[in-house]
């Protein structure tokens, strides 16, 4: 596997990561409240190999044992901390073998490649330690269980042997495929709502010790991938959510019929109607309903909350092009922010629907009484 130095500065690197988006995240511009959202990643990269036909560390390896890589996930967010996926990778197998374990020289070249599927666990470290927040920039892991094939062969150059995945050499089958453990770290930067970019680190442990056809000191035969990628999310609950209230709101009661007016037609004493007045088209509206509810209640939209406060409202502003105030409310240790100020919730309803359309995906309607939010009830949404 490689080094621990490389794994120091490896942790080192993500530990700062971390560190400088937490004292950074107030000044970020974008929502990563990532919950309910579907994530498509396509990423490429280079694989290095570890195991008993391996003698270099990492950085060695960029001399002649660093092969292409690619893969794909497909992930799903439970909640801003954890997601589920299922990933698939391709790499090819390179590596060199100069010294045995007993000191002795060698001269083994191990070749060919390897595929693997697996379904892991992400954790956004971030989210995690901190409260889910606007900051760009995640640092997370991963871990999970899959299965793993292989096709590679081991020349041994100083006898001129050539073993394969799969032969049987003496009492050893070896074998062409096993359950595999994926570990990784990375670092994922959104770039808008819908697009974003990572780096990361993924080291395969195989559960056996046949991939390079050398059973030996090493008990788990390791791939290493380092990856770039890019991220497509996916919002299918913001839009679902939006279709219910609209159908909700949608009032279907005795009415009165009233006048249509075709607003599109300017008026002119030339225009003639080919219909009598009695042909006059009817709509209906609906009949005032007189609804009792507490006075004092004022309806508007929330856009953002947080635990730490916000500095100023001109990157929300700016971001949204918001007009109008954007009000501020502490409750239950958590900022809240919220635009618009309305008498009825049907109106701060059609007020959140331009918000969404701005590219607040989580807008919704709240409601305050004496500044103080209080629970919506099915009466006063009828209001």
């Amino acid at each position: 596997m490689p080094d621990s130095g490389f794994i120091k500065i490896v942790f080192t690197f993500i530990i700062v990561v971390m560190m400088l988006d937490c004292i950074g995240q107030r000044t970020a511009n974008l929502k990563r409240d990532l919950a309910g959202y579907f994530q498509l990643n396509y990423n490429l990269g280079f694989s290095q190999f570890y195991g008993d036909a391996s003698s270099n560390r990492y950085f060695k390896k960029f001399s002649g044992e660093t092969t292409f890589a690619t893969g794909i996930t497909a992930r799903k967010y439970i909640n801003p901390i954890f997601g589920v996926g299922i990933n698939f990778l391709y790499s090819g197998l390179k590596s060199h073998k100069e010294i045995r374990a007993t000191g002795d020289s060698a001269n083994f070249f191990l070749t060919g490649n390897y595929f693997d599927g697996n379904i892991n666990l992400l954790v956004d470290f971030n989210s995690l330690f901190w409260e889910p927040s606007s900051r760009k920039m995640s640092v997370y892991g991963i871990v999970g269980i899959g299965y793993s094939t292989w096709n590679s062969k081991l020349v041994d150059s100083l006898t001129g042997t050539i073993m394969n995945s799969g032969d049987t050499i003496g009492t050893n089958t070896y074998k062409k495929g096993g359950f595999v453990v994926p570990v990784g770290l990375g670092i994922n930067y959104m770039l808008n709502n819908n697009w974003a970019l990572n780096i990361e680190m993924n080291l395969r442990m195989v559960l056996n010790d046949d991939v390079d056809v050398w059973r030996d000191g090493f008990k788990y035969d390791q791939v290493l991938y380092t990856s770039f990628g890019i991220s497509y999310f996916i919002n299918r609950r913001a839009s679902g959510n939006r279709k219910r209230l609209e159908k909700k709101a949608y009032i279907t009661e005795p009415v009165e019929p009233v006048p249509l007016y075709d607003y599109n037609v300017q008026d002119g004493g030339n225009k003639k109607s080919n219909k009598s007045e009695s042909e006059v088209i009817l709509i209906e509206s609906p009949i005032e309903k007189k609804i009792e509810t507490p006075s004092g209640i004022r309806y508007r939209v929330q856009i953002l909350a947080k635990r730490n406060k916000l500095p100023s409202f001109q990157y929300l502003r700016d971001r949204y092009n918001i007009q109008g105030n954007i009000y501020e409310n502490y409750q239950n240790g958590v900022y809240r922010y919220s635009t618009g100020d309305f008498n009825s919730y049907r109106d701060a309803l059609r007020h959140s629907y331009l918000m969404r359309d701005k590219g607040i995906t989580e807008a919704f309607v709240v409601a305050y009484k004496n500044d103080k939010r209080i629970t919506i009830s099915k009466v006063m949404k009828q209001n």
